[in-house]
């Protein structure tokens, strides 16, 4: 027998029962070790789930110096080499952190699940546990595969209970993701994370899930019983877009190269506003619940704390140490800490980022810096004004195409004047003609850096023998000027869109605008032929169009002319009797150009 029954374990008094069993699972360097786990199926089916929180509370009362201590640091803050603790290491590393063979009095939200997962009972008590081991995250993988391990049995029942209650949560709408693969998880808030090490992923999302479903169940409790505590609260911003967007954008980094993982991670992180804590409900947007707290960190976080105070007072029948007022006034306390714990740490990151790049520049290692590091060196380069280097120049014209899209947005939305960077502007705007979907990605940017709203679209949609053609103009109010755009036609109405919104950006910038012209004409071809999609890359676009015919697959050749450091590629397409050609500073952008004139040849039928 593990542990006990559970209608033994929903009876728990404040007398000192049988002391209980449970593990902790953390990261490998972690010594602060406040919560433990224990699972175990039911007869029927069900699930019972016991999360054991050291009792810290016991120790720490209101207004006492340790209290004032904790409520000053508000947090324990991690750097790469260690930490800051929120207690005094004796404390947070000593009596209080639940090491294996030591019995320690503990608060245990003791959770009863049916065969669905739902919270059946909860029930919060205060007893003394012993910890039978102390797992790290690295250790999960191995003890899941040897059947031998002295806890293999648990670790396998928390494992999969732990993927049935993501699934679950992921169901429910929560912007919950991980891959082990690539070592990446989610935050409760849903913003991407990559763990140090690939194999803590197991571990990692064990933990997660169960910490989620205890403080989920404390809220609920607190809640019921009306017990004033600070609630986890997480809203949306204006922009976000719907939910299911949120989660392929979110799914989209299983398939995306890890290079390319950070841009995804900002891109979230802007359309949502950061967590708070407060004593009313407002609902937590990552987690898609009604109600949540945190409880099962009060080593590591004031706001634990305080609600351990709060819970252990009312399961012993003691008064509330904290009123809502009280309670508000800790919260916005919490909150304003955290903002400027956030913004001394940005600033620090931005400092040290800036002398990297500036390093890299002096060393001149910008061709080989990575896309994280060319963002740094092009945040650099633009906080520091006047023109941009020739050596950054060319290495951006190099790359232009396979950089991360928030690379070419700074350039177009923030560079400087200066010839090199409106060289630079003007490339963009070409590479933006031959893959125009990307231009709504630059107007997604400048909603939060340069604070623009998105542009007003205006399509309308006309016939040509049976093939629907749209044609898209947009305008744009950015401070108290008003742009717009020329009209361009397409086959599809995104497709119209996209080409209005670089003509647009154009526009904006004084600019020329790259060849956007885009001539549809009467068809030959009979309703419901196949058709080629000019919303997708061209190269793209012309290789469905052939396989869907069944069509040999069009031939591409190229001329260089110009010096070795700026050459011009002129690209041929050839296609049955059909020739085209593009002319670009690189090859695939001159390959692009080709496929794009040789469709709309064969979509114009001349």
């Amino acid at each position: 027998m593990h542990i006990r029954k559970a209608n033994q374990i929903l009876h728990l008094s404040d007398t000192m029962p049988d002391m209980l069993r449970g593990i902790t699972i953390d990261d490998v360097t972690t010594r602060d070790m406040d919560d433990a786990i224990w699972v175990e199926t039911m007869e029927n089916g069900g699930w019972h789930v016991v999360v054991m929180i050291t009792d810290v509370a016991k120790v720490i009362h209101k207004h006492s110096e340790l209290d004032q201590l904790a409520i000053s640091r508000v947090e324990t803050r991690y750097y790469a080499n260690g930490n800051s603790p929120m207690l005094p290491r004796r404390l947070a590393d000593g009596k209080f952190s639940l090491w294996p063979g030591e019995s320690k009095y503990v608060l245990v939200v003791d959770i009863i699940l049916g065969m669905d997962l739902s919270i059946r009972e909860i029930k919060i008590s205060r007893t003394a546990m012993t910890s039978e081991a102390k797992i790290a995250f690295s250790d999960v993988p191995g003890i899941l595969s040897d059947k031998e391990h002295t806890q293999h049995a648990l670790i396998k029942l928390a494992s999969q209970l732990a993927n049935g209650l993501l699934m679950q949560r992921r169901n429910h709408g929560a912007l919950a993701f991980y891959d082990l693969g690539k070592g990446l998880v989610t935050s409760e808030e849903g913003s991407l994370r990559q763990l140090k090490r690939r194999e803590d992923t197991i571990g990692y999302v064990i933990i997660q899930e169960l910490m989620i479903l205890a403080n989920m169940a404390v809220a609920e409790y607190a809640v019921k019983n009306d017990i004033p505590i600070l609630f986890r609260n997480h809203t949306a911003r204006s922009a976000t877009p719907e939910r299911e967007d949120l989660l392929k954008l979110l799914e989209s980094i299983a398939v995306i190269p890890e290079v390319n993982i950070a841009t995804v991670r900002h891109t979230a992180y802007m359309m949502l506003n950061r967590a708070e804590y407060g004593p009313v409900i407002l609902g937590h947007f990552g987690l898609n619940l009604g109600a949540y707290t945190h409880f099962t960190s009060p080593i590591r976080r004031y706001a634990d704390l305080v609600n351990h105070q709060q819970i252990r007072a009312y399961i012993r029948n003691e008064p509330l140490p904290h009123s809502k007022e009280e309670i508000q006034a800790i919260a916005s306390h919490i909150n304003l800490k955290h903002l400027e714990n956030d913004k001394a740490k940005s600033e620090y990151m931005k400092e040290k980022a800036y002398k990297e790049a500036e390093f890299a520049i002096l060393r001149n290692r910008i061709e080989n810096a990575s896309d994280t590091d060319f963002e740094r060196i092009t945040k650099f380069l633009i906080r520091k004004g006047g023109d941009c280097p020739e050596a950054y120049r060319d290495v951006f014209q190099k790359r232009l195409g396979k950089l991360p899209i928030i690379c070419t947005g700074l350039v177009l939305l923030q560079a400087p004047d200066g010839e090199r960077w409106t060289e630079l502007k003007r490339a963009v705007l070409e590479e933006l003609a031959t893959a125009p979907h990307h231009a709504v990605s630059i107007f997604d940017i400048a909603q939060h850096i340069p604070g623009w709203q998105m542009p007003i679209y205006e399509v309308t949609e006309t016939a040509r023998g049976n093939i629907p053609v749209f044609t898209a103009l947009s305008a744009i109010r950015v401070g108290d000027r008003e742009y717009q755009s020329a009209a361009y036609e397409d086959l599809t109405k995104k497709g119209a869109m996209q080409r209005a919104s670089v003509d647009l950006l154009a526009t904006i910038l004084g600019l020329p605008t790259p060849d956007l012209k885009t001539k549809v004409a009467d068809l030959p071809a009979s309703k419901g032929e196949m058709t080629i999609n000019t919303s997708k890359d061209p190269i793209f676009a012309l290789q469905e169009y052939c396989q869907a015919k069944k069509l040999p697959l069009p031939a591409y050749s190229f001329e260089t002319e110009g010096s070795t450091n700026k050459p011009t590629f002129t690209c041929t397409c050839t296609f049955g009797s059909s020739t085209s050609t593009g002319q670009a500073g690189k090859k695939q952008r001159a390959k692009r150009l080709a496929a794009r004139a040789m469709i709309y040849t064969l979509v114009s039928g001349s």
